[in-house]
């Protein structure tokens, strides 16, 4: 595995459980807001799309990284995990958003996890709200913090996981209409994590590299 890969394991984690397949010919860099951005995708064999993204500025005193799971083959829901480095401060956040067919995903694992984290209450209401599933990881920090939010970070991906392994198969066809409910609201709703990259490359290229590169689910 190669490209954007500074997820402190979690791409090892997941090619543990998934044949991971990497898709060179999406692989993206580009600038934004003064960061420099690298992202890959990856097709998890069994399971559906992997992507993930980082990003460094600010003289090496900031540092992104995203992960984005989006099941195809298995009815789990989408999961996404977000790190921030910067200026001394630690952010962790991973949700999970509603992609689901039927009723066979179970999250009890990872609720184990979610109660061992010192989470904090989100500060304002967004768009998406209606689909984001419950638990999920909230957590700000200092630097001093940073090695156990890596800690939840991959017991919480342990942990969903090991509940997607559980879940019942699913037609991919079908999963990536739902799952492309969230992507698409992205690109149309805006927002802090897609505006300042359409300000950089343009719409177009936008809706090619959120559709294709970080969640998979292809076309509108």
């Amino acid at each position: 595995m190669s490209g954007a890969k500074a997820t402190f394991n979690l791409l090892d984690m997941i090619a543990s459980a998934y044949e991971l397949i990497e898709k060179p010919e999406l692989a993206r860099e580009f600038k934004a807001s003064g960061m420099k951005f690298s992202a890959v995708a990856y097709e998890a064999a069994g399971f559906g799309h992997v992507g993930v993204m980082s990003a460094n500025g600010m003289f090496g005193l900031m540092k992104m990284e995203t992960l984005v799971l989006n099941p195809f083959s298995v009815d789990a829901p989408l999961f996404s995990l977000d790190r921030v480095h910067a200026f001394g401060r630690e952010v962790l956040i991973a949700e999970m958003y509603d992609s689901l067919l039927g009723s066979s995903f179970r999250a009890d694992p990872m609720e184990a996890v979610a109660a061992q984290c010192p989470n904090i209450s989100k500060d304002k209401d967004y768009w998406y709200d209606y689909l984001v599933m419950k638990p999920g990881l909230n957590l700000k920090g200092k630097r001093k913090d940073a090695a156990a939010f890596d800690g939840y970070s991959q017991a919480f991906l342990q942990a969903y996981l090991e509940a997607a392994a559980k879940a019942e198969p699913s037609d991919p066809e079908e999963k990536k209409h739902k799952a492309s409910v969230y992507s698409e609201g992205l690109l149309s709703n805006g927002g802090p994590a897609t505006d300042p990259v359409k300000k950089a490359m343009g719409a177009e290229w936008t809706e090619d590299f959120f559709r294709n590169v970080l969640f998979g689910c292809g076309p509108a």
